[in-house]
Parts: C-alpha cells; sequence; structure tokens
C-alpha cells in the first residue's frame, strides 16, 4: 500500500484503486495481523475482520466514505505486510 500513511479531514471520502497484478484487500482491522493466507502470515495471529474481507481484482476501486474522526489501520488479507494509517482530523469550520 503505498503511501503507508495518510492523513484526511472528516467528510473527505477516499477512493482505493488496486493497481497491482494480484488480488488484494483493503479491510479495516483493530489491529494488524495475519490474513487468510496462512503459509504468507508468518508468526502474525490472524486479524478476525479479514474472515469477512471483500478481495479487490487487479483494476477494481473502493470507496470509503464515513470515516470517523481518528486512526484508522487498514491491511490486505491477504498479504499482511501490506498496511495503512489513515488519520482522520476534524474538519475546521470556515467562516
Amino acid at each position: 500500500m503505498d503511501p503507508t500513511y495518510l492523513r484526511t479531514d472528516s467528510g473527505q471520502s477516499l477512493t482505493v484503486t488496486n493497481l497491482g497484478g494480484r488480488r488484494h484487500t483493503f479491510t479495516e482491522v483493530v489491529n494488524f495481523g495475519g490474513g487468510f493466507v496462512a503459509g504468507l502470515n508468518g508468526t502474525l495471529a490472524f486479524a478476525t475482520e479479514c474472515a469477512g474481507a471483500t478481495v479487490l481484482a487487479p483494476g477494481a476501486s473502493l470507496d470509503l466514505k464515513g470515516l470517523s474522526v481518528g486512526n484508522h489501520s487498514f491491511q490486505c488479507c491477504i498479504h499482511p505486510w501490506m498496511r495503512i494509517l489513515v488519520k482522520v482530523e476534524a474538519q475546521e469550520n470556515q467562516p
């Protein structure tokens, strides 16, 4: 996942696109962990959110809307070393 850190304002939507040639997921997890391909997890404990992960085919996109203010951890549940932290900050009121 590139970048591995992203800051955005609340109310913004994010579009995630799989630009690679392999299938991936973009799954929000409480704690980074292993995915559903056991041989790729190493010593990572399974991230339970991966059980219901949606797989994105190459070229597919996913729109994320309504993320709450705070930090959000996302990972690929196929390749668990692919991770990103999305920081959502409160939108400042403009006069």
